[in-house]
């Protein structure tokens, strides 16, 4: 990992860090010490499968990715700043927590319901930040 990327935050610090490779991401869970389930984001305030509290809980961090369920191309952006258009999807990033995420692809036509997706880091160094994109694990499909 290079120094600029060392000094990047993440735009949203309670979903994801960059790994080591100064590319991919890691999610931050949460594994309840009751039913050993995993919760995301890690700041939840109880399990997502059993109900538990998780002040105090360990928190977990696996490499982000996931398969891809469905998706969408989006010709009006839904937030701020958000490219139009753009390609949003509803990603499995654990047993039984499904997220949606932005499709960093050039086409809809490269993805595929069930292919597997990795979460990587979409760099603003002007602002200093990184946010999460997904690419099909493949790679040969990213834009």
């Amino acid at each position: 990992m290079t120094d600029t990327q060392a000094s990047l935050k993440p735009a949203q610090p309670t979903l994801y860090a960059l790994a080591e490779d100064g590319r991919s991401l890691h999610f931050l869970f949460t594994q309840c010490s009751a039913c050993g389930g995993l919760s995301f984001p890690a700041n939840v305030p109880g399990c997502m499968h059993c109900g538990q509290p998780l002040e105090g809980a360990a928190q977990v961090t696996r490499p982000g990715g996931g398969e891809l369920l469905e998706f969408v191309t989006l010709h009006v952006p839904l937030l701020p700043g958000m490219a139009a258009p753009s390609i949003a999807g509803d990603i499995r990033i654990a047993p039984g927590i499904i997220e949606e995420g932005v499709i960093a692809v050039a086409d809809e036509a490269l993805l595929r319901p069930g292919m597997a997706l990795q979460a990587v880091a979409a760099v603003n160094e002007a602002d200093g930040v990184y946010a999460c994109r997904f690419v099909p694990a493949n790679a040969e499909a990213v834009q």
